[in-house]
């Protein structure tokens, strides 16, 4: 699953169970349903767009395809007996932002029909997700025009 900052999915993929995510990346960043926000509309689009990767993705290839698709990938790097991982709150850690996609997944799983998989056809699967994404959208907006207004 791809999300915004604020966990909203923007592209979802189905794999197999045992699937490496860092082999899915390209995929998944072609499934985005909707276009990139430029800052004015009577300009060509010059804004940078980060695409945060956790550390399963510390591989070349994934580097070069999101830049080839227009992404600065902040990825962090391994760790290793050379170089161990820096202590939490150290400056030189990188900042934890994977819990925006795990709360994506938690939200997902309050639909029991997803929770486990009972079609058969990856594509009904594919559809229930997609509903699901859908209505979690609109609890979404819902919930911040009620703040707002």
């Amino acid at each position: 699953m791809l999300t915004e900052g604020k966990g909203v999915p923007v592209a979802v993929l189905i794999a197999e169970a045992n699937r490496t995510a860092m082999k899915k990346l390209a995929d998944l960043l072609d499934a985005v349903v909707i276009e990139r926000p430029c800052p004015q509309e009577d300009r060509a689009c010059t804004r940078e767009e980060h695409l945060t990767l956790d550390r399963g993705y510390d591989y070349a290839i994934c580097r070069q395809q999101a830049t080839e698709r227009g992404d600065i990938v902040p990825i962090p790097p391994k760790a290793s007996a050379a170089h161990p991982l820096p202590a939490p709150g150290a400056p030189d850690r990188y900042p934890a932002r994977h819990w925006v996609v795990e709360v994506s997944h938690a939200w997902l799983n309050r639909f029991r029909r997803l929770l486990i998989r009972w079609e058969k056809q990856a594509a009904n699967y594919l559809g229930f997700i997609q509903v699901a994404i859908c209505l979690l959208i609109y609890r979404k907006l819902r919930h911040a025009r009620s703040l707002s207004g």
